[in-house]
Parts: C-alpha cells; sequence; structure tokens
C-alpha cells in the first residue's frame, strides 16, 4: 500500500464518508512511549477538568453505528451544536442545562456560525436556519436543496456557504435573500464528504473544491476571478482546508498533496509545502503551526519554512487550538492531546473512553472552556 492509500484508508477511518467501514483495531492506535509520563502527570493535577458531559446517540438500529462529524460553538455562556437525532441544542456552557432545542431534521455536519443575535446553521437536508440565539425563535429558513458540510462565513452582512453539491451561495446574513451562487463543475464521483469554508480576504471571496481547485471571487457579484488547480489526480483530489491568509499569501491544501501557498492576487503557486494537512492551521504569533495527516505537528514560519516538528501520533491530526497555556491537538484516535507550546511535547493527554471515538469536527474554545463532540456523540466541556 503506498502512503496516498494509507491516507484514504484512515480517512474512511474518519467516518468523513465511508464511516461503515471503520476499524476498532485503528482507533485504538497510540503513543505509547509518552503513557507512562502522561499517567504520572495526571497523578499530580489534570489540565483537562470536565465540567459536564452528555450522551447525545440517537436511536439507531444494531450494526449502524451512527458517527458525528459536528462541531460545537459557544457563545456568551450557551453552547450550541447540532443533535443527530434531528434537534439543534442549545446548553447552557457552565452546567449543561438545555435552554432551547429545536427540531429540524436531518444531521449537523456544519458548524453553527453567530451573526449579531442571531446562530445560524444548515443541515444535511439542505435547510438552512437562523434563530435567535438566547430564544431560539425562527428568523428565517431556506432550503438550498444540498447539504451544509462547511462552516459559513459572514462579511459585511453577506453570508457564504459551499454546499455538498459544489455551490457557493451568498445570502443577505439578515433576511437569508439568496445574493448570487456559483455552482462547480466536479466531474469525479469519489469525493470526501467535506467543504473548503469559503473565506473572504481584501474584499474577494476564497474557497477550495472537491475537483482539486482553488478560486476566487468578487464577493459583489460572484465573478470568478481566477482559479487554480493544486493537486491532480482521479479520486479524493478535494480541497477542503479552510484557506488561511498569512504573510500576504493564501495558505490552502488537500489530503492528495502539499500545502500549497498561492498569491492572492493571481492564483500564481508562491510554494508546496513538505506537509499533508486536511485542517487550517493555527495562526500563533508569527508562525503556523500545522496538525498534519501522519500525526506531527509542525511549525512553520513567516518565510514559510520548518521551525519545528514533533510527532504525536500515527493517526491524522485535525485542528489544532490554543488552550491554557498549551496547544490543544485533537486526533481520529480516542486521544486528545494538550501539549507544550515551546517544545510540542505532550504535557497530558485525555481518553474519550471508545476505541470508535476520535473528533471529525473541530474543538470550540472560549471563555476558558473546551467543547467537542466526540464521534460516538458525546459532547464534553472542560474547564
Amino acid at each position: 500500500m503506498n502512503n496516498f492509500e494509507k491516507i484514504i484508508s484512515t480517512l474512511a477511518c474518519l467516518g468523513f464518508f465511508l464511516t461503515s467501514l471503520i476499524s476498532c483495531s485503528a482507533f485504538k492506535q497510540v503513543q505509547k512511549s509518552s503513557d507512562l509520563a502522561l499517567t504520572a502527570e495526571r497523578k499530580t493535577k489534570s489540565n483537562f477538568d470536565l465540567l459536564w458531559i452528555k450522551n447525545n446517540d440517537p436511536d439507531y438500529e444494531a450494526g449502524n453505528l451512527p458517527i458525528a462529524t459536528n462541531s460545537p460553538l459557544s457563545y456568551k455562556d450557551i453552547l450550541y451544536v447540532g443533535h443527530n437525532g434531528g434537534q439543534m441544542m442549545a446548553y447552557d456552557l457552565e452546567n449543561g442545562r438545555v435552554v432551547w432545542a429545536r427540531e429540524e431534521g436531518g444531521d449537523f455536519p456544519s458548524r453553527p456560525i453567530i451573526y449579531k443575535d442571531s446562530v445560524i446553521y444548515g443541515n444535511s437536508n439542505g435547510s438552512l436556519f437562523a434563530r435567535h440565539y438566547l430564544t431560539g425563535e425562527l428568523k428565517y429558513r431556506v432550503d438550498l436543496e444540498s447539504a451544509f458540510e462547511s462552516e459559513g462565513s459572514v462579511y459585511k452582512g453577506m453570508l457564504f456557504f459551499q454546499l455538498r453539491n459544489h455551490k457557493i451561495v451568498a445570502m443577505d446574513a439578515t433576511t437569508g435573500k439568496i445574493l448570487w451562487a456559483y455552482k462547480r463543475s466536479v466531474p469525479y464521483l469519489t469525493t470526501i464528504q467535506m467543504a473548503s469554508r469559503p473565506t473572504v480576504i481584501d474584499n474577494k471571496l476564497f474557497a477550495g473544491f472537491a475537483d482539486g481547485s482553488v478560486c476566487a471571487f468578487s464577493i459583489e457579484d460572484g465573478v470568478l476571478l481566477w482559479e487554480k488547480k493544486i493537486v491532480s489526480g482521479s479520486k479524493f483530489i478535494d480541497v477542503d482546508m479552510t484557506p488561511t491568509f498569512f504573510a500576504g499569501k493564501l495558505i490552502i491544501g488537500s489530503i492528495s498533496g502539499q500545502v500549497t501557498v498561492l498569491s492572492p492576487e493571481t492564483g500564481n503557486t508562491e510554494r508546496k509545502l513538505e506537509i499533508v494537512a486536511n485542517r487550517s492551521p493555527l495562526v500563533q504569533n508569527d508562525n503556523l503551526i500545522f496538525g498534519t495527516m501522519d500525526g506531527s505537528i509542525v511549525v512553520v514560519d513567516g518565510l514559510f519554512n520548518t521551525v519545528k516538528e514533533k510527532k504525536i501520533t500515527d493517526l491524522p491530526i485535525g485542528k489544532i487550538k490554543k488552550w491554557k497555556n498549551g496547544l490543544l491537538v485533537p486526533s481520529v484516535g480516542s486521544r486528545i492531546w494538550l501539549v507544550d507550546i515551546n517544545t510540542l511535547g505532550p504535557l497530558e493527554a485525555f481518553d474519550l473512553g471508545h476505541a470508535s471515538s476520535s473528533i471529525l469536527g473541530e474543538v470550540d474554545v472560549a471563555d476558558d472552556k473546551l467543547s467537542l463532540l466526540s464521534s460516538r456523540n458525546r459532547l464534553y466541556v472542560f474547564k
């Protein structure tokens, strides 16, 4: 099996699109060398102080294990997260009490976003909802006929989403009125069930697509300004990473190729990094911090040179967040880490308690609290 095939096999375990093929043995892989040190550390103190936990498993038939790819969002002491039984849930961040719940149908692979006093989210049935963040009162609903698989973006009152059918939709964030749409022709049948989050930088909208391309658009009318193919192949060439603007350049990548540095003005390739990642990097001071598909943390400086690298696991790492005095590192295994921000060495690990547990969405860090939803539909809040 070549390296590309290994990556695709691992992604099958993720549940991105072949959740039924999850291998329990794959999820049991952990860093054995640091287990004793981590155990000794936990005896003295814990950075993972569990505030509350909920089992959000929906009803399901035996042999059809439900997998959560959802991502929670906290705002003004309320935690929003989709329940794959078809409800959007709003919890009190401090104690887990239900503030409101609304039956919407489908599930919620797209993370909610906040605009003014609204929480906005889409579901797998293609419906977009805007509700008052505190009361849950419906402000508008728009049916777009294709699943929401990425978090939306808001810029100057405009709302942008990429849908499962490879369409970018621009809407009025206050009313839900559709302003323009762009449909990308993607000839490949084997694509990953994720989508790049459309991101606005200097009045241009950037997004990756499942045909291996990155595109730039005019935010006013959706006119295509440029397109750039950054990865080639016949399948799984999705560019699902959220574009990142760093050192005047556009940073984006795919599981099927190296992270690419592009000119945001022209789309010209400035550099290819020796990094394969599927999540956008953490911008920390003058550095980028990537979690890679081979389980490493890589620090890149403003000249795009690797200045530090540390292997944490044999499994892919998700989006890294700053938390407490370190870096919160999620993976597709059953373990999450807090690592030293300077040495990248593990300070502590927390096991999610199930061989098939992992973090397939993103974790949320706000008000000194860490919130995450495991693939086994367990909602955790740490302080």
